[in-house]
Formats: structure tokens, sequence, C-alpha cells
């Protein structure tokens, strides 16, 4: 039986008390709690299934034990797919490291495993069609899915391709925002490729330009997501800031909060990731924020020393 002392008490309800706080300012109204905030019932959706993540604070969380919990699946009876519940309860029980409050990364982590099953059934639903006599092949078609661990193991993914000048066909031509773009290195993270994408920008015009510029490279284009941020000094003064998850829930505000910190103004960031199967959870935002980071560091736009100077004043 686990003793816990007074202080770790009081310390462990302040730290059930901040991550309370965090998730209902994420979730909004995909969340609720008890009258005494002693449950937490969040609501998680995708493309094909709906699920409930439902946990009990007690006192030995987060010191010793993770919040008592259940996921409870609410997809309509008539889909085709089921969620195997207890595999995910098994891995979100892994996840949990003492000491380190959990609830937060076990969102992440079903949802994007919800994202990997919404890949599952789209690709499966794609064989059958194949299988019937379809005429057209996808790219997508080429993966093969593995259900129980939920890996799409990647088809041809060139890197050498992706970093590559961009193609653009004799009707189109190269837009003037296109040789300001500085793009980055590839980061692979067991099978996601992230890359990140810079451009200077002093307009919301400047912004809509690089972005198609960078949709014109078909990989681009193809990635799962292209996470977005942007910050920029307009002419009376004030900032203009703003992102766009593309997809990847809470990755593009996370990805203005590095500029914000970086200091770095007139500044569009992009980046892509191709989702290779394999769930990552919350360390995706890790990678986003790291490969956007270098980047920047990398391009040229960031001044380091005019940084410090501009804090001390």
């Amino acid at each position: 039986m686990v003793v816990v002392s007074p202080e770790q008490k009081l310390q462990n309800a302040e730290e059930q008390s901040n991550e309370l706080e965090l998730l209902i300012s994420m979730f909004d109204s995909n969340i609720t709690t008890s009258d005494d905030n002693s449950i937490v019932t969040i609501t998680m959706s995708s493309k094909y299934f709906l699920l409930v993540l439902r946990c009990l604070y007690h006192e030995l969380y987060p010191s010793h034990e993770p919040p008592i919990f259940t996921i409870i699946d609410m997809t309509s009876a008539e889909a085709s797919h089921v969620v195997d519940i207890g595999i995910l309860e098994v891995r979100c029980s892994k996840i949990f490291i003492p000491g380190e409050c959990v609830v937060y990364p076990w969102v992440g982590y079903v949802t994007e495993y919800l994202e990997a099953m919404d890949v599952f059934v789209d690709e499966n639903s794609a064989e059958k069609e194949a299988a019937a006599g379809s005429s057209a092949l996808t790219e997508n078609d080429e993966l093969i899915a593995d259900l129980e661990n939920l890996e799409i193991f990647e088809s041809e993914f060139d890197l050498e391709e992706l970093q590559s000048p961009f193609t653009l066909t004799a009707d189109i031509p190269p837009p003037a925002i296109l040789s300001k773009i500085y793009t980055g290195q590839i980061l692979t993270e067991r099978k996601s490729h992230f890359q990140a994408h810079v451009c200077p920008v002093t307009s919301q015009k400047d912004i809509d330009d690089a972005l198609a510029a960078l949709l014109l490279n078909p990989k681009i284009a193809a990635a799962s997501h292209n996470i977005m941020a942007y910050r920029y000094t307009k002419d009376n003064g004030l900032v203009a800031e703003d992102y766009d998850d593309d997809g990847e829930n809470k990755a593009g505000g996370r990805l203005l909060e590095l500029i914000q910190l970086m200091n770095v103004e007139n500044l569009l960031v992009v980046v892509s990731r191709w989702y290779g199967g394999v769930l990552l959870g919350p360390a995706r935002f890790k990678c986003i924020n790291n490969i956007a980071k270098n980047t920047i560091m990398e391009s040229g736009l960031y001044d380091n020393d005019a940084k410090k100077k501009k804090k001390k004043k």
C-alpha cells in the first residue's frame, strides 16, 4: 500500500488542478467535469469514430499512479470497423510516468490513434472498390495497413525528390516569392517525415503567395498535414499573427508560440508532415517545433544577437 505525505497530497492536488485548467482551455466544449472536479470526461471524434475518455483523479496521482480511467466506444453501431478498446487502454497505461500528468498525452495519443484508424478504413474501402473492378488505383491503395498495431507501411517515399527544386509546368510562371522560401532538412521519426519551410512576409498577400508557391510542389501538396503559423508587423505598427493546424490538432498554436518565444517577426513558418502510420503521441509536437526552430535558425532570418539586445531594452 502506497502512503503519501500531506505535503505530497497537496502537491498532487495542485498539479491535478493545473492539468484540469489546461484541459478545459484546450478542449472546451468537448470536456465535462463532476462538481468536485474529480471526474473528467473528454469526447474525442474523428471521421469515423467517437470515443469518450473518462478519468478519476485520486490522491496518488500524479506522484505514484495514473488516474483511474476507462475509454468508451460511442461509435455508431452501424460502423463497419471497431476500435480495440483493450489494446488502446493498455497502451495508454504504458505512457504514464510517475510524477508527470498524463491525461493530456492520453488525449493526444488517442486522437492520433483515431486518425490512423480513419486511414485504415479509407484504405480498406479503397481496396474493396478496386477488387470490385475499379479502373484507377490511388497512391493510398499502395499502402498495406496492419490493424493490430496500426502500422501503415510506407510506399515509396523519395526524400531526394522532396528536397529537389520545384517542378512547374510551362504555363505556370514561378512566383516571385518562391526564391525567398527556405526549406530545411527532413526529420524522420518512426516513419513520419517532417520538413519546415520559412519565408519572410510583410503582408497577407505575401503569406498567400508563399503558401500557393509551396503547394506547387506535389510532394508538399500531398503531405498529411501542412501546419502553418505566421507573424508580421503591419504598417500601423500592430502585429498580425495566426496559425492553421491543417488537421494536426493544436500543432499550429504550438508553432505560433514557438515564433513568439523566439521573438521572430515578419515570418511565415510551414511544417509539412508525411504520416508514416506509427502513432507518435505528444512526441509529434516536439518534432514539429524542433524542425521549425532549426530551420528558422539555419535560414538566416533569425538574428540572435538582435533578439538579445531587444530583450534587454
